[in-house]
């Protein structure tokens, strides 16, 4: 009997451990093993907190946070040279500086950004990098992220739910 506790005792305090050091683990071994993988989803999850703007946040915090942002996927580009992800990002992301730096009144830097945006974008491989175009494309992009309600729902459609 006292085999069979001590047993169960084990068992129990392995299975424990294995619980709270599984998910450790499982992220070390995707960062050696999946690098790549394991920053797109990390940037993507930045990504996500950036351009949302569901805390009605005024546009100076939205331009600090897209700037961070732009240097995060900058030094991204610089470790994988290879990507053909990042560039077009690091295009996309300036053309919201952009975008966000006209809220501001700060004109020269939005046209800063936007050259800079168009150069990069171009540099992929798109053919119509026209001002109006690229803003009317990301603010599309940007709709695609809205603020939840309680309850996980898009807002739009906990309003149209009844």
């Amino acid at each position: 009997m006292k085999k069979l506790t001590a047993l169960l005792i084990c068992a129990l305090f392995g299975s424990s451990a294995g619980y709270v050091c599984a998910p450790v683990l499982s992220v070390w071994m995707l960062q050696s093993s999946e690098p790549e993988m394991f920053s797109g989803s990390s940037l993507a999850l930045y990504k996500n907190t950036v351009v949302c703007d569901c805390n009605e946040r005024p546009a100076g915090e939205g331009a600090k946070d897209l700037s961070k942002y732009l240097s995060t996927l900058q030094a991204a580009k610089a470790k994988n040279q290879n990507s053909e992800v990042l560039p077009q990002e690091i295009g996309l992301t300036y053309i919201r500086l952009s975008m966000v730096e006209e809220k501001l009144q700060r004109q020269s830097q939005a046209d800063q950004d936007m050259e800079h945006g168009q150069t990069k974008l171009s540099a992929v491989g798109w053919r119509d990098v026209s001002k109006s175009h690229l803003k009317s494309l990301v603010m599309q992009l940007n709709s695609e992220y809205k603020k939840l309600d309680k309850k996980d729902k898009p807002i739009s459609a906990a309003i149209a739910a009844p």
